[in-house]
């Protein structure tokens, strides 16, 4: 018994003519009276009868209507919600992001659920925080990535994904007369050579304690000098330390302590606007970030 059947029979106690039947089916007549036959023949009894000129249901076929109704509702409905799940599983994201989320934290996390929704397009710009800020209110984004301090929240949601740390680097490769905590002191700042990242950031309030050397606004450039060499330089810590804590090998990187011992956590968020009616795939993202993506992560 296949749905077409159940939708013949339908359309028959509402049309009572196969011409008619056909027509809404947009399937040829004989096809229609081929399948009232098959479906009697199927069941055993009779469905249809002719009565001046109209087709009408006999007392088996009025008992078997309410069934077919349920039947065709219930393919519908799985239809749709296959076709829901096909859906979400498409569709485009826009991301913004500041240079630092956009660098090394969110490449992990987009391939991760791409893996999940390899038919979703993806793009991801990294630009200044104002930038960024300026392509959500506008709309040209989906969500927006932004570190404490840097976001307004009218008319915005944002939740924290992550929670990351500023440190200090130095080179792995180069022999070192001091140990590195023997720099982490305010007085020993100015007897060092230097590089800053010259874009906005969230180490702006550590950088500013530095005269630098070298201004790059590549947070992989600097690190690169660094490597290479015997600057020093203040970096966030998701670019230096793996997910189990362990340094990458060409810096060494330890936290930065203030005058009063604290080394504060800042929060990196995921905006979006409160009035957005989100897609199906933007929903997706959204709770994956809470739960499958980087809740857990701290560095």
């Amino acid at each position: 018994m296949n749905i077409l059947k159940l939708r013949i029979l339908m359309m028959i106690d509402k049309f009572h003519k196969a011409t008619d039947v056909a027509e809404a089916l947009q399937i040829k007549q004989p096809t229609v009276s081929f399948h009232m036959k098959s479906l009697e023949k199927e069941l055993g009894v009779s469905l249809f009868i002719s009565q001046q000129g109209r087709i009408m249901l006999t007392e088996a076929g009025k008992k078997l209507l309410p069934y077919a109704k349920q039947m065709v509702a219930l393919e519908q409905e799985a239809r749709q919600t296959v076709n829901e799940l096909a859906e979400q599983s498409q569709g485009q994201l826009h991301l913004g992001a500041e240079s630092i989320s956009g660098t090394y934290v969110l490449p992990s996390m987009i391939a991760t659920f791409a893996q999940q929704y390899p038919e979703c397009q993806i793009r991801l710009d990294i630009q200044s925080p104002d930038k960024v800020r300026q392509l959500l209110k506008q709309g040209e984004i989906d969500f927006a990535f932004l570190n404490d301090g840097e976001y307004s929240s009218v008319h915005t949601v944002v939740e924290p994904v992550a929670s990351d740390r500023i440190g200090v680097i130095r080179s792995m490769s180069v022999q070192h007369i001091s140990k590195l905590t023997d720099v982490l002191g305010t007085e020993m700042l100015d007897k060092h050579r230097w590089v800053r990242y010259s874009g906005t950031s969230v180490a702006d309030p550590y950088s500013s304690l530095i005269k630098p050397h070298l201004e790059m606004n590549s947070w992989e450039a600097v690190k690169q000098v660094v490597s290479d060499g015997e600057a020093l330089a203040f970096f966030p810590a998701c670019g230096v330390l793996r997910n189990d804590g362990s340094d990458v090998p060409s810096v060494e990187w330890l936290p930065w302590t203030d005058a009063e011992g604290k080394n504060e956590r800042y929060h990196i968020n995921i905006l979006y606007q409160s009035d957005t009616n989100l897609s199906m795939i933007q929903q997706a993202f959204l709770d994956f970030t809470r739960i499958g993506g980087l809740e857990d992560r701290e560095v």
